[in-house]
This record gives C-alpha cells, structure tokens and sequence, in this order.
C-alpha cells in the first residue's frame, strides 16, 4: 500500500523578505534586519561588515530570523551583511549590502546634551522637528541623529513631523499640506489639495485623520481696528477643524464661524489689522481625539481658550481660558493661561498643554497639567521655564510612561526632560549657526521600528528558494515580534488567481507567537500555486509572504521514483551511514531523527505493499 503526503514547496517573496533590501540606500542607523529562514536551524548568525570580503566584521547570534541592530550604523557607509546558520556549516544565504546615506546638508550643526540622568531618563529616542530647518528628525539620549526625513520629497522642501504611528509611519504637514509617510520618507497617503493645513494634523485609532484648515469670512472689523476699516467687510481667518477618511470622504466638521460668536474676539488682533493679511482671529493650533471619552479638544490660541466638544453632537461641553474672550463663559474661575499650544489628554483624564503665558505680566512659560471638573478648571501639576526658555510661539508637553514630562521650548531650541519633582532629568539644546533652532514638538518612543516582525515555518526542508514541508492538514509556524506597537496579526491564504481561501487573525501576547492554519477543509489541488500572507493588524502594506507549489509525495519513496522498493532501503541506508543533513522526507516515523527505525518502517510499507 503506498502512502501519499501532500508535499508544500514554499520559495519567498523576496522584496519583502531580505531587509534591507539589496542595495537599498536608507536615511537611519538604528536597522532592523530580516531574512528567510534556512531550513532546520532554529538560529542564526548574522554577520555585518563595511568590507565586502567580510575580512573584519561583526558578528551577532540571533534566536529568530530577524533583529533589531543592537548598536547604531554609521553614517555616509556601506555596508554588507550575511546570515548563516548558527548549526549547519556552511549554509548562509547569499551576501547582501545596503548604503547609509550622509547627514543633509541642512543639518543642525550644534546638538548639544546639557544635562541626562541615565537612572530617570525615560527609556527611549526623541522624534522631533526642526522647524526652522524645515525637517524632522530622530536623536537618542545623547543627541545622536539616527533618522532624518528627507525634505525634498515634501511641498516646498519642508516637513514637520506631528505623530509618529505605531504602524511605523509619520504624520505630518509642510505648507498647507498633509501626509502620512514612511520611515523613508515616502509618502503613503496625502490629505487633499482643496484643504489648507496649519499646525497639525493626527491620525486617529479608526484610521481617519483629524487637522486644522484656515478658513476665511468677510465680516466686519471690530471697534478696535483702525477708522479706515469700517467702510467695508475685512477677512477674518478662522478655523475648520476636519476629519477625513483614507477615501478622503469628509467625516466629521466643526467650524469656529458657525460655532463661535464674532463677538468673541481677541482686541489685540483688531489693533494690530493692517488690511494687507487676514485678521487672525483664532488662530487655533491643535486638536486632539479621545477615543475614550468621544470628545474633541481644541487649543484656539488667539482666544486663549481650549474647547471641549462632543463629538457625536458637535455641542460645546465647556471652554476654559480666557473670560474675557466669551460671551457665556463656562467659569467663572481660571487658572490664567494664554496663547496656548498642543494640548492633549493624558491617561489620567487630564489635560497637559504647553502655555506660552504671551502678554501676561510677566511673560513666561510652563508646561502645566489641569483636570476640569464640573466646578471648572483646576491646576494639577505645572513646571515653571526659567526666563531664558520663555517662547512667545510653539512648544509642546507630553507625560511620558514613567511620570516624567517631556517639554518642548518652542523658539528657544531646548527640551527638557521633568520629574514629577521637577528636577530636570535630560536637557537637550540645539542652534546651527549660532542660532537658537526652532522645535514645536517631541515624541519619546521605543525605537524606530514598532512595526516589525519576521516568521517561520515548522519542519521545513531545502533552501529559500523551494522550501518543502510535509502536509498534515495545517500550517504551523511561529510569528517573532519586535515591534512595540503591533498588537496583532491577520493572514490570508490565496490561490494562483490571488482568490482568498482563508483568513483569520493570530492573537499576541509574547514576543514569539506559535500559529497554525487549518487546511483540511480547503479545496487544496496539487500542482498549484498558492500565498500565504502575513501581517500586522495595523499595516496592510507591511506585508510578508510564502508562495506554496504544491505536489504529491509517497511516503517512503526515498529517491523519488514513484515506487516504493529495495532501492530505497538501500538509499535511505546510505543516508544514514554517510550522515546528511536532516531531511523530513527521510523521517519516516516523525521521531526528529534518521535511522534504522525509520528503515523498518520503510520495510514495512513494502511489504503491506506487496500483501
């Protein structure tokens, strides 16, 4: 009786299975590398060297089929890189080299850590921008550029970076301009033209994007602009705040004109109209989804208000700021900021915001966090800048996951680091030229790589190219995450015309996750071509995959004849004496070894064959 086992023969998509890709010129120096798994090994050792003859290099032993470098690259390098496996000689794929691009030109020259406390810096690397540089970038603890974006690829050559996602892609905006962009700089969605963007942009948890769009009315000016205005309407500028879908279907409105008194104006902006710009009325600058609470927070800075809205309803839950500025305020005591920025929702359910305090006697600045009751607005915590980090304009606070506040100085080119003491814990100061270097916001994360992930596949045999593996009704394997912000997998089984035989979802909760597709209900014919696909939850394009040939196999058929006879004891006899390499194929009774249990198996086939 012959025994037939359906034989998988897997080979890789290779763009997607060697990173870097080959030759890949890239703009960062903290890599992740991945590879194809070589069959029966279960490590690896990944081998990194600037000399193509690898005569010097580094060596690292490495669990799974992908890492993160533990050290950082150089810039303005080439580099070449190998994997072999840790426990058969000689079996390594082939060399692969990418290239570290130099710093840009436009880089800040001066980057200068004052002060770090290594025990109560909160683990991490910055992502920030330099504004008046127009780009963005990414520093460790020590003020070390390890990723840059590269501007050239953004509306008139600049890019300031709001959110970094946890699918490994940027927010951002340069211009009146949106986008989302990858860690290359290459951008994955544009908000539309017919919106003129400022000040920020987010993407939210259901992958829709909320910003600010400049909108202007003609009305007329106030009392306090200059007599030779009064004859005629004047622009004022407001805000839309907008949210949009990937479609760029509008979901979501609310719009200071239709929501805002006229009357309800800043003086100082009526003064100050010339009649050449727009009257800047609001002048709001960010705006925050809470997925927990369904509200919007917005920061309109010219009214020195913060506005809650529902978001369902679109009614004003209450504003804070200043009284002076409402008609109806909501209450009565404040905590007295103005000119506020970046305000945001901690876990707490408070509020962190940087307040410039512009125009207050005296002028300052302060990172402050305040809860908001229904008795109004009460100050939790606040950190006081010395005089000489006072910025009239930008700046940005965030609660970092050990309790610390990370400030960001706007103008001045300082951030800072903040224990709940207010002891400064980090300082970081950056000028090119001599001059203070702008910086509205900073981001503290894990590293630069949250979505990256690698796979392997049970009990393969042969090289990347035609991988083979018994079919015993499923697919087994094991998912290895390294990425701090992925929170799931999903996989698709396709066939030759790309039609989806199965899907589902592969749940986390280590960094080395155990699967198994079940494909005994599936209308499998061999001698086809089939796709298995993986990937995270959050990013569809992130995508790795197997391509399946597949092909009839008779158990005990050692050197594929199609029969099953003495030539095969024989074979698989000279296999065990000459000790080859481990192959599935010959492991006849499924016991991890070869050898004369699996030729007493094999007589047996025979011979109820021959019954």
């Amino acid at each position: 009786m012959k025994f037939f086992i359906t034989i998988i023969i897997i080979s890789f998509s290779f763009s997607s299975n060697f990173i870097p890709p080959n030759y890949k010129q890239i703009n960062y120096t903290q890599v992740f590398f991945s590879w194809p798994q070589i069959s029966n090994s279960e490590s690896y050792i990944l081998i990194l060297s600037e000399d193509e003859n690898f005569i010097q290099s580094d060596t690292s032993f490495v669990s799974s089929n992908s890492i993160i470098y533990p050290d950082l690259l150089n810039w303005n390098t080439r580099y070449f890189w190998k994997v072999c496996s840790e426990s058969i000689v000689g079996n390594c794929h082939s060399s692969k080299e990418f290239f570290i691009n130099p710093l840009p030109d436009y880089h800040a020259d001066q980057i200068t850590v004052n002060t770090i406390n290594e025990e109560e810096y909160n683990n991490g690397i910055n992502i920030l921008d330099f504004e008046s540089l127009g780009y963005s970038l990414a520093i460790n603890r020590y003020g070390e550029p390890i990723w840059y974006t590269q501007r050239e690829n953004f509306n008139m050559d600049q890019i300031i970076v709001t959110q970094f996602l946890e699918n490994g892609n940027f927010v951002g905006f340069s211009n009146g301009r949106g986008y989302e962009f990858n860690i290359d700089s290459d951008i994955v969605f544009e908000i539309p033209i017919e919106y003129n963007i400022h000040h920020e942009i987010r993407k939210t948890n259901n992958d829709t994007y909320f910003f600010i769009d400049a909108e202007v009315e003609y009305h007329p000016c106030p009392d306090e602009c200059d007599d030779s205005f009064s004859i005629f309407p004047v622009p004022w500028q407001g805000d839309r705040f907008i949210e949009i879908n990937s479609s760029e279907e509008l979901i979501w409105e609310w719009n200071t004109f239709d929501e805002i008194s006229l009357n309800e104006y800043n003086p100082l902006y009526a003064q100050s109209f010339n009649g050449v710009n727009e009257l800047d009325w609001t002048h709001s600058n960010s705006v925050f989804y809470d997925d927990n609470t369904e509200n919007v927070y917005v920061s309109i800075r010219n009214l020195s208000r913060i506005t809650s809205i529902d978001y369902s309803s679109k009614q004003v839950n209450w504003n804070i700021g200043e009284v002076d500025f409402m008609e109806n305020p909501t209450f009565l005591d404040e905590i007295n900021f103005s000119q506020q920025h970046s305000v945001q929702l901690i876990e707490s359910g408070n509020l962190i915001f940087f307040d410039n305090a512009r125009y207050q006697n005296p002028e300052f600045s302060r990172c402050v966090e305040v809860g908001v009751d229904d008795n109004g607005p009460i100050l939790i915590w606040e950190h006081v800048l010395p005089d000489s980090m006072f910025t009239g304009s930008r700046g940005e606070c965030d609660r970092l996951s050990n309790g610390n506040s990370l400030i960001t100085a706007g103008r001045t080119g300082n951030v800072l680091e903040v224990n709940s003491n207010n002891d400064v814990t980090w300082h970081l100061n950056v000028k090119n030229n001599g001059y203070n270097v702008t910086i509205y916001r900073t981001e503290r994360v894990p590293n630069l790589h949250p979505n990256t992930f690698s796979y392997t596949i049970d009990n393969l045999n042969e090289d990347y190219e035609n991988y083979i593996i018994y079919n015993n009704g499923y697919i087994n394997g094991k998912i290895y995450n390294s990425g701090w912000g992925i929170e799931g997998f999903e996989y698709r089984l396709l066939n030759e015309f790309d039609q989806e035989l199965t899907s589902g979802n592969i749940s986390i909760n280590s960094e080395v996750v155990d699967f198994q597709i079940d494909l005994s209900e599936l209308n499998i014919v061999e001698n086809n071509y089939y796709t298995l696909s993986i990937n995270p939850l959050n990013n569809i394009l992130n995508s790795k995959d197997f391509i399946f040939y597949l092909q009839e196999f008779i158990l005990g058929d050692i050197n594929n004849d199609s029969e099953v006879d003495i030539i095969d004891i024989i074979d698989l006899n000279n296999l065990i004496l000459t000790v080859n390499d481990f192959l599935w194929s010959n492991d006849l009774n499924y016991d991890l070894n070869v050898d004369i249990l699996d030729i007493i198996i094999l007589l047996n086939i025979i011979l109820d064959d021959n019954n």
